[in-house]
């Protein structure tokens, strides 16, 4: 069986919506640079299948603590209790809260 991808889609527009200067903008780019490296130095990868030429971009990582860490998990509806990660086959999956803990 294969293992899950756990994903997280980038969307490039309005990053720099809330920008009131060139300080913010440098500011903004270089956060995001940032925490692009570390997602690489953690292995998550560009999806190989997805178009970048979109504004829209898919990551992924076949390690739950790592989508985790990336800030991959997402809640659904109106339980903010719930924390789940999406795989790149549309399921769902809850993420045990002692995983949450730190």
């Amino acid at each position: 069986m294969e293992k899950p991808k756990y994903v997280s889609t980038w969307r490039n527009k309005w990053i720099t919506a809330g920008a009131g200067s060139i300080d913010d903008f440098i500011k903004t780019y270089e956060n995001l640079v940032k925490m692009f490296k570390e997602w690489k130095e953690m292995g998550v990868k560009l999806y190989p299948d997805c178009s970048t030429g979109d504004d829209y971009a898919e990551f992924y990582t076949e390690d739950m603590d790592v989508a985790i860490k990336a800030g991959f998990t997402v809640t659904i509806g109106d339980d903010k209790d719930t924390v789940y990660l999406l795989t790149d086959t549309g399921k769902e999956v809850k993420v045990p809260k002692e995983k949450l803990k730190g």
